[in-house]
């Protein structure tokens, strides 16, 4: 018990400044644990509000909670269960090419982004509008020529195709007529010998 006095009363010393030490007494007669457990509890209290006071302090200390396994650790012991796998290692090596790669697009891409972001594309983009508005009219018109055009075409096409006809069935007339007519003079030929 009285080394845990003793260690209690270090660390007041070492926490508390000089006017600070009178607020907490250390019960030097040996009293109960409960006088250790309030004295515990109030240099908690009293290390809480200095390290609120002094941030620096407060950032150290989260620090060392974070590597206290490194730094209070048993040697060499603590250090070969902290040591990496082979297939963590090559995890480790695989991630680090994935992020050179990306690293490397990003590098490409910030050479790229200035030639991306002229200014003539910026001009383009307030320019469209006016250009749409200047072609349409003038789209429509020649939309409508060309359904004329269609129009003509499919005009000529069917007049083409009536001709054809009116011809087709001429040939066909003069085929018969000029197989009648073989017909006659063949039956003239054959009467006449």
């Amino acid at each position: 018990m009285e080394i845990l006095v003793s260690r209690l009363e270090a660390l007041e010393r070492a926490v508390y400044s000089a006017e600070h030490h009178t607020a907490v007494r250390a019960d030097n007669n040996g009293s109960s644990g409960a006088g250790l457990v309030e004295q515990v509890l109030h240099i908690e209290r009293q290390l809480g509000k200095v390290l609120s006071e002094n941030s620096a302090l407060g950032t150290g200390l989260q620090k060392y909670e974070k590597l206290r396994g490194s730094i209070d650790g048993d040697g060499d012991l603590e250090l070969s269960r902290q040591m990496l796998g082979v297939n963590a290692k090559t995890e480790l090596i695989l991630l680090n090419d994935s992020a050179l790669r990306i690293l490397s697009d990003l590098r490409t891409i910030d050479g790229l982004q200035a030639k991306v972001n002229q200014p003539e594309y910026a001009a383009a983009a307030e320019l469209l509008p006016r250009i749409k508005t200047s072609l349409e009219p003038e789209n429509e018109q020649q939309m409508a020529e060309f359904k004329q055009a269609v129009a003509d075409i499919s005009s000529m096409v069917d007049r083409y195709h009536t001709e054809i006809d009116a011809l087709s069935e001429m040939f066909i007339q003069w085929d018969r007529i000029l197989a009648s007519m073989e017909r006659k003079v063949t039956e003239l030929e054959n009467a006449s010998c």
